[in-house]
């Protein structure tokens, strides 16, 4: 399980010429989308999540290779289910910012996966990355958005 955690995230978003003029390697939105299920766990599947698959389709996550993915995986089983979802290759590196089993702050956690999805595009070391937000019990409702260098 997560650890206790506290913590906090801000994202800067910017268009344009602006993005460039604040950091010399800007991470692009191609694409987000969120899905959500029913909140009754007995009216879906627990070993697969069809909500996070529908928002991978929609946020065109097959439409080129994924580098890195951070997801907001809280449980190791989640991790399995979302890689399957999202439909991520053998090759994609899965949390290498440790992810929400290493910090897990209520309510940002999320967004702190699109922060270091466009961090390993900052740095350089990647240069499309999917980033996974999730809310809710079971994977209930999930966030994906794609970042391209």
């Amino acid at each position: 399980m997560p650890p206790i955690t506290d913590g906090a995230a801000a994202i800067v978003l910017a268009t344009g010429d602006l993005a460039g003029r604040l950091h010399p390697n800007p991470a692009w939105i191609r694409g987000i989308a969120h899905r959500t299920e029913p909140h009754y766990l007995g009216l879906r599947e627990l070993a697969r999540s069809a909500s996070a698959a529908d928002a991978a389709r929609a946020a065109g996550v097959t439409k080129g290779p994924v580098e890195v993915a951070e997801l907001h995986a809280q449980f190791p089983h989640e991790e399995i289910i979302l890689r399957q979802a999202l439909e991520l290759g053998g090759d994609t590196v899965i949390n290498p910012s440790g992810g929400p089993l290493a910090a897990n702050p209520v309510m940002a956690a999320g967004l702190v996966r699109i922060g270091e999805a466009a961090r390993r595009i900052h740095d350089g070391t990647a240069s499309r990355t999917v980033a996974h937000a999730a809310s809710g019990p079971c994977l209930q409702q999930n966030l994906v958005t794609v970042l391209e260098a």
